[in-house]
């Protein structure tokens, strides 16, 4: 019966110990919020007290993976984009040349023949491929020396109080914390059973 008790008893207070030692090793991720003096020693919480570095670390990871430039760029100026914008002023001046210009112009349209009228369309359809073009690496040196995302990132996360960060860290990993905590009574609770089972095995010794 002693052995029994031993076997339930030891291996349950082993776990609840793993439980909440990680319980309070993931609340010391988030707290103390604001620095405390404890002991003579001054505490905070990981993620209150890396705010400045944490918020470094997302806006380059944003910056040089998820919302780099270069993808940005290949996003906005595809080629399927590109065609509807051009298809879409060549349809303005289409639609300019054929009711605005007669009206507009009505002296002038008497003299400017449709060859005349498509020269111009031609003409106007190579200095948009070549704005197009322009545009492209305009909007690449714009991103990267005005917008700046990394910076944007950072300073928004910067802004952010500690009460937000734990928040905000919190939702991103509360499965993760879950599971530690789960995995130290897990961890525990066996340790204890060996614990119990090398003790018997002494004692038969």
């Amino acid at each position: 019966m002693v052995l029994i008790l031993k076997f339930i008893f030891i291996p349950i207070f082993s776990g609840l110990i793993g439980w909440i030692t990680n319980k309070i090793a993931v609340w010391l991720l988030f707290n103390p919020k604001e620095p405390r003096n404890i002991l003579g020693f001054k505490f905070q919480g990981v993620f209150p007290k890396r705010q400045h570095l944490i918020a470094q670390r997302i806006g380059d990871l944003v910056a040089d993976d998820l919302l780099s430039v270069d993808s940005l760029k290949s996003q906005v100026f595809t080629d399927e984009n590109m065609n509807h914008l051009n298809y879409f002023i060549l349809s303005k001046v289409d639609y300019y040349f054929e009711y605005e210009f007669p009206k507009d112009h009505s002296f002038f349209n008497l003299f400017i023949g449709n060859s005349t009228k498509e020269k111009i369309k031609e003409r106007l359809q190579d200095k948009i491929y070549e704005s197009l073009d322009n545009a492209s690496e305009n909007f690449h040196d714009y991103l990267e020396n005005k917008v700046n995302i990394r910076k944007i990132v950072s300073r928004k996360i910067n802004a952010l109080d500690s009460g937000e960060v734990n928040n905000l860290m919190n939702n991103i990993l509360k499965n993760e914390l879950g599971f530690i905590e789960l995995t130290g009574a897990i961890l525990g609770f066996i340790i204890g059973l060996i614990q119990v089972s090398l003790l018997e095995i002494i004692n038969l010794l």
